[in-house]
């Protein structure tokens, strides 16, 4: 019996694969589907991510316009439900007094932060699962979940920029945004539809849809335009989804007009 072929070592150091899937994502996807498994592909990558996150959170709700900004939707949405007979009068006051003692900035820092850190992880074990999903029912290939993990780790790095366009947005322009077409219309109602929808088409978001479609085009061995296809079909239903139900809590408590 032949022995079997040794899985080669990387080439590039964990930092250059880092800044490498900026520009030239297939090489690096490349080295993972050729490589022995390394959890700092995904590890070190998230760890990054949710450094910035916390960061940006911290940033942005230091930030007294901001703050205000957030209280005044709050009081917006209650007086709504004393107008549409939801709540009494005496209940909103109630409901204020409470946003007032938790509502502050320390708080908000604290529960963002604890958001990021779950939200940040469940991000990039749900896509290596999708990916792992993906190629085994849809392209029929049988690469392993351990690289599609390492392959949405690598590929959070463009998140790193994102969220650092987002945080410099928002302190420049006063109001929580990012680099998506909800900068054409700025002014609108943050629970409409229109707004949500024009929020979900994010520039960055779909840079990392475009590399994890590298990635999945790499481990399978299906052509980009297969991927591509798989890929954003996902985000498109998800996305759709996402903002559906975002719509509907967003009204839910004063009705739908």
């Amino acid at each position: 019996m032949a022995p079997s072929a040794a899985v080669p070592a990387a080439t590039t150091s964990l930092a250059a694969r880092m800044f490498n899937v900026f520009a030239t994502p297939g090489e690096v996807f490349d080295e993972v589907k050729g490589s022995k498994p390394s959890t700092a592909n995904w590890l070190v990558p998230t760890l990054l991510v949710l450094l910035v996150g916390v960061l940006s959170i911290f940033i942005i709700y230091s930030q007294p316009a901001i703050l205000q900004q957030i209280h005044e939707q709050q009081t917006k949405a209650i007086d709504d439900q004393v107008k549409s007979g939801k709540i009494t009068q005496a209940q909103a006051d109630q409901e204020e007094a409470v946003l007032g003692k938790f509502g502050g900035p320390a708080i908000m820092i604290f529960a963002g932060s604890i958001g990021v850190v779950v939200v940040i992880f469940a991000r990039v074990f749900w896509w290596a699962l999708v990916l792992w999903l993906l190629g085994k029912w849809f392209l029929k290939a049988g690469f392993s979940y351990q690289q599609a993990l390492e392959v949405a780790g690598l590929a959070s790095m463009i998140t790193i920029l994102g969220g650092l366009v987002m945080t410099l947005l928002t302190v420049w322009l006063g109001k929580i945004t990012s680099l998506s077409l909800a900068l054409c219309n700025l002014n609108s109602d943050p629970r409409s539809l229109v707004h949500m929808l024009l929020t979900a088409v994010d520039f960055f978001e779909l840079w990392v849809m475009g590399v994890l479609a590298v990635g999945l085009a790499r481990l399978s061995g299906a052509s980009l335009a297969r991927a591509l296809s798989c890929t954003f079909s996902y985000w498109l239903v998800i996305t759709s989804l996402f903002v559906s139900l975002g719509w509907f809590f967003a009204h839910l408590s004063t009705g739908f007009k």
